[in-house]
């Protein structure tokens, strides 16, 4: 049996640093709902925590608890007590019995023990070998991960056998050398100036070239397959002159989304290569699970910040007492469902259209025409 890691570097927004507070952040709540495991965890900075959706390992007579979590220095006492539980965590990376001692990891570590037997859950059981075809599957569309993140620049994954005692990579994706610095500075430029829940009197655009690497690690040569994708990418935070409805959307406290939208248009990786023939994904800053109704249609990938159908697979759309109610004349008051709108109607068309404009106009990357009018 081998064990499959997915090693990250990640910055969150409204977070410091690398590091998530078990329990406070929606990612912990997510993965309540985790397809994968039955009791998942996380180290961070000073903290472990263990989260127990059917409220099995941490329950009493008196209380059904959820979770649990442990402070490394306050609580190491009792963790003494347990040390199996945290052995899974030490030797992984960077993460050794010195980080336990001292209190304190410089990161963040998830673990998802794979579910062997259906569960109240889920009845989806993974192993090895789908863990495996979730790599695959990974691997074949890696190339658009990066394209709309603000803060990720590379995903590697690792995989350790059960006979090793290091992980060894098998694959990657990065933004390129090449392009890295003016990423940098362009999602730097673009999260300066959004504040979150507040409408600005000017629309906030940056557009900027990227080129994607993906590498299949070989550990015979140490060398890899490398492959290059090129992308012109428009950032759209969607201000100024926009419908009353839209603005007023904006400041709905109960929504909470940030009016931000994004285009990407294939480019040539080098000036003899041919513009590559794409089909128009749908993201929510990730690319959404590739289906029909996930296609735009267009010769673009189209990103924003949608609101999303309960299994997050898909925009959130009318259901058929919706469309009815909308074909007999009434008006649509689900504000998530009008929220999508707006964005489709008024925000996606202007990224669009700058980065059309953007493309024709800038002299600092050379865009072919081709590209442009495809």
């Amino acid at each position: 049996m081998s064990n499959n890691c997915c090693n990250t570097e990640f910055n969150i927004p409204l977070l410091k640093g690398k590091h998530l507070t078990p329990y406070s952040h929606p990612f912990s709540h997510r993965f309540c709902n985790s397809s994968i495991s039955d009791l998942p965890s996380l180290l961070s900075d000073s903290q472990i925590g263990f989260i127990d959706p059917h409220g099995v390992h941490f329950s009493d007579k008196r209380h059904r608890r959820t979770g649990k979590h442990w402070r490394l220095n306050e609580d190491r006492a009792e963790m003494d007590e347990i040390p199996d539980q945290f052995l899974p965590y030490k030797g992984i990376f960077d993460c050794t019995e010195d980080v336990f001692s001292r209190g304190f990891y410089d990161g963040t570590l998830f673990r998802f023990p794979f579910r062997t037997k259906p569960s109240e859950l889920s009845e989806t059981l993974y192993s090895a070998e789908k863990m495996d075809t979730l790599f695959e599957s990974f691997e074949a569309d890696a190339h658009l991960v990066l394209l709309f993140l603000q803060h990720l620049e590379s995903i590697e994954l690792y995989v350790r056998e059960e006979s090793e005692s290091d992980p060894e990579k098998v694959f990657q994706v990065k933004i390129s050398d090449r392009s890295l610095q003016i990423v940098r500075a362009k999602r730097k430029e673009f999260l300066a100036k959004i504040t979150p829940g507040k409408v600005t009197r000017e629309t906030i655009t940056v557009t900027n070239p990227v080129t994607i690497e993906t590498v299949r690690c070989d550990s015979l040569t140490d060398d890899g397959t490398v492959n290059q994708h090129s992308f012109l990418v428009t950032n759209y935070f969607c201000g100024g002159e926009v419908s009353t409805r839209f603005k007023r959307l904006m400041s709905d406290k109960e929504l909470n989304y940030l009016p931000t939208v994004g285009v990407a248009m294939a480019l040539p990786t080098s000036p003899k290569q041919h513009t590559p023939d794409i089909k128009g994904h749908v993201f929510c800053f990730l690319p959404l699970p590739v289906q029909t109704r996930s296609l735009t249609g267009l010769p673009v990938h189209v990103n924003g910040f949608f609101a999303l159908s309960q299994n997050r697979r898909y925009i959130k759309s009318p259901n058929a007492d919706q469309g009815d109610q909308e074909k007999s004349g009434r008006q649509l008051t689900d504000k998530s469902l009008l929220w999508n709108r707006c964005l489709l109607e008024e925000a996606i068309p202007r990224a669009y259209a700058t980065m059309i404009l953007e493309a024709i106009n800038k002299k600092s990357y050379p865009i072919p025409s081709i590209s442009i009018f495809k």
